[in-house]
């Protein structure tokens, strides 16, 4: 049964990877014999980070900084991992933007920030992965995208 859940010898790609829930998803992809990409904005971190996780879980963590809010930038992602790589088992979509403000003094900016993070980068991301997800896929072994939330979807927020 362990067999069904393996991810040994598979090809994931977590957004948002340097930290948090993020580095923690790529640290479990690594420990269970995954080769993981992880990405966030800065480049930096990302660089620290995938070293740190190689060097403590070993195997293969490759850094690969973007912005998932600019299309641009999702295409750099995509063309930087088509080049390593002919298929990708497992997306992770964790990166993820809020805005601390009330309502009633939202600007658009922090709206834009959000949704261009939340909804359409996790969107054109999937979307640029496509090919390389419909390789790895097979009807016995599908591919995997995996969309993480936040608990700002499901609360109410405070309107005072």
């Amino acid at each position: 049964m362990s067999s069904w859940f393996s991810i040994e010898g598979k090809t994931a790609l977590v957004t948002g990877g340097s930290r948090g829930i993020g580095e923690m998803i790529a640290a479990g992809f690594l420990i269970h014999g995954a080769r993981v990409y992880i990405n966030s904005r800065k480049a930096d971190v990302c660089d620290e980070t995938a070293a740190r996780l190689a060097k403590t879980h070993g195997g293969d963590c490759v850094s690969v900084p973007g912005d998932m809010s600019d299309l641009g930038s999702i295409e750099n992602v995509f063309n930087e991992i088509a080049k390593r790589e002919e298929r990708l088992d497992i997306l992770v979509n964790n990166a993820g933007s809020t805005w601390g403000a009330p309502i009633d003094e939202f600007p658009e900016s922090g709206w834009d920030k959000v949704m261009d993070t939340n909804v359409k980068g996790i969107f054109f991301l999937t979307q640029k992965m496509l090919p390389l997800l419909r390789r790895s896929a097979t009807s016995d072994d599908p591919a995997r995208v995996i969309n993480i939330g936040s608990v700002d979807g499901i609360k109410t927020p405070v309107f005072d």
